[in-house]
């Protein structure tokens, strides 16, 4: 028996050595080669370094973790993004109310990235909440006429998100035109079912990465579209960070997330539409920025649409605006996110302008909903007292908000938040408003969400179990993945 097994496999043990140590040498050898593919790449030093070691003494675990997280896709991924002077163009041909970027001024160097210069003559209305967002979004998806264009990172199976199914059916049922683009990380949990009946119903559903077979998809996994934008017969747009959720609604018994969303009017719906349009034609290669039109004044707001992301060249145009706001601020730099992690040109801008006399505070929420980001926030108390930053969080709830203010002109709201991954690698989209008026409301805000919080003190650094410590400055080293 064991002659026969031995005549037909005539493998001598050496031979399985050798065939083994092969194997092993052509993993190294592919290892060492993705390291240098890393070393060419536009990761931080220290994710370099990370990458490169890893690559070269653990190749079977982390080349797999190469392909999806630390490879940069972005340029096969992008090649339908519309160029920066071709959206300048066509802002410019249908007479968006642009404004003239003053050479040194905030605004001059992000119009260069996104094509989109400040226009003037909107209205914004904030939105402080749940409750508001969704009732003004019902309302203007039941009075739409011709169009709806919707994406969101997040869309639940709830009372929420079914909600929103019917009202998309219906309209779509009659005759307007519906667009949806979600994100297929975000909302994994979202059922086929949903989607075939919006597909049935007459309505355009696309995943931003678009259809690829499963590989492709997995190569593109730390891309995410965290963008939230919906806009409405193209003319009247929301935007914020809220999703599409029951969480966002006062529950009793539940944790409120505490959120803000926009409501514009005005030439920047012009702007929102063709961000819509950049993603719909990135997911999909059909074109639809001819729904873009001309857009009368409605306010007297001056304000600039600033979407981000991965592909954003020489800077990404959210961590510029994070620069620019705190190095031009002199009173006051007010942000409130629920993570921070920030990288390091960020963070420095900020201690650099408390360290000069700058009110600077940060709000976030008490508990918040990622240990790991919980965990690398403390490690930050220290530092921040040391220099002067207030770290406050928000006690009522989780606070989702992401909202900046730097003095009395300048404010912004929109979806990133002052993590690594908003500065790095997430589709993100922020209104910058260069006026007072929507400053003093946006100061308002604030004022109220603080007045709800707790400082963030070393004594919280101090407090945790001596065992925890490492793990949170481990959470810290990986905050790029947070």
């Amino acid at each position: 028996m064991i002659v026969s097994i031995a005549q037909r496999f005539p493998f001598t043990g050496e031979s399985c050595l050798l065939s083994a140590s092969g194997w092993l040498a052509a993993l190294h050898l592919t290892g060492f080669i993705f390291s240098l593919h890393a070393l060419m790449r536009r990761h931080s030093p220290q994710g370099t370094l990370a990458w490169m070691l890893g690559l070269n003494l653990l190749p079977l675990l982390c080349i797999p973790l190469y392909l999806a997280l630390g490879a940069e896709r972005i340029r096969r991924h992008t090649e339908e993004r519309l160029p920066t002077n071709s959206v300048f163009a066509m802002l410019r041909g249908i007479r968006a109310h642009l404004c003239q970027d003053a050479p040194g001024s905030l605004g001059h160097p992000l119009t260069g990235i996104t094509g989109m210069p400040a226009c003037s003559g909107n209205s914004v209305q904030l939105l402080r909440d749940g409750n508001d967002t969704y009732e003004a979004l019902t309302r203007a998806i039941q009075n739409a006429h011709s169009s709806i264009l919707l994406e969101f990172f997040i869309i639940r199976n709830d009372r929420v998100g079914n909600n929103l199914l019917r009202l998309l059916v219906r309209k779509a049922q009659a005759g307007v035109r519906v667009h949806v683009i979600y994100d297929e990380i975000g909302s994994h949990k979202l059922p086929r079912g949903y989607l075939r009946t919006l597909t049935d119903a007459g309505v355009r559903v696309a995943s931003f990465n678009g259809r690829r077979f499963w590989w492709s998809s997995f190569l593109r996994i730390n891309y995410r579209n965290h963008r939230k934008l919906v806009i409405i017969d193209s003319t009247q747009a929301y935007l914020g960070s809220l999703n599409v959720g029951l969480e966002y609604i006062r529950q009793r018994g539940k944790t409120y997330w505490r959120d803000t969303f926009a409501g514009l009017r005005g030439p920047i719906v012009a702007q929102c539409l063709l961000s819509f349009a950049e993603d719909w034609q990135r997911a999909t290669g059909e074109d639809i920025s001819e729904l873009a039109r001309e857009q009368e004044e409605a306010g007297d707001v001056t304000c600039r649409l600033i979407p981000s992301g991965p592909d954003d060249v020489p800077i990404n145009a959210w961590e510029l605006t994070l620069l620019e706001m705190a190095y031009r601020a002199r009173r006051r730099l007010w942000l409130a996110s629920p993570y921070f992690v920030p990288n390091t040109p960020v963070y420095t801008a900020l201690t650099a302008a408390a360290l000069r006399g700058v009110d600077v505070r940060i709000l976030v929420p008490l508990k918040g909903d990622s240990t790991m980001a919980n965990l690398a926030l403390l490690t930050y108390l220290p530092e921040l007292s040391n220099c002067g930053i207030q770290l406050l969080a928000y006690t009522p709830g989780f606070l989702h908000e992401k909202i900046a203010l730097a003095d009395e002109s300048v404010c912004c709201i929109g979806t990133a938040n002052l993590d690594e991954r908003s500065l790095r690698l997430n589709y993100e989209l922020t209104l910058l408003m260069e006026d007072t008026d929507a400053s003093r409301r946006i100061c308002q805000l604030l004022s109220d969400d603080m007045n709800q919080a707790i400082p963030l003190t070393p004594q919280h650094w101090y407090s945790v179990g001596f065992f925890a410590r490492p793990a949170a400055h481990i959470c810290r080293l990986l905050s790029p993945i947070l």
